[in-house]
């Protein structure tokens, strides 16, 4: 899930895969903005087959974020 992680970025942003480093955030990139933000959040929860919590959602404006939140939800279904 990992990749696919960064596969969602580089798709709703539309930037290539190489730009997003796993320092990656939301305030180092022009393109993400509130409303790819959200996209991004569809996407990603789309590929998990769930809704976010408000909490997670504004967790996730780097990489990071990301990748704890998915890590979470993945552990806690036991996945």
């Amino acid at each position: 899930m990992r990749e696919r992680v960064i596969d969602i970025l580089a798709e709703v942003l539309k930037i290539g895969r190489e730009s997003i480093g796993d320092d990656f955030a939301m305030q180092d990139c022009v393109a993400w903005d509130s409303l790819r933000h959200m996209e991004l959040i569809a996407a990603i929860e789309a590929e998990l087959g769930r809704e976010l919590s408000f909490d997670q959602i504004i967790s996730m404006t780097s990489l990071a974020g990301i990748r704890e939140v998915v890590d979470g939800v993945r552990q806690s279904e036991g996945a």
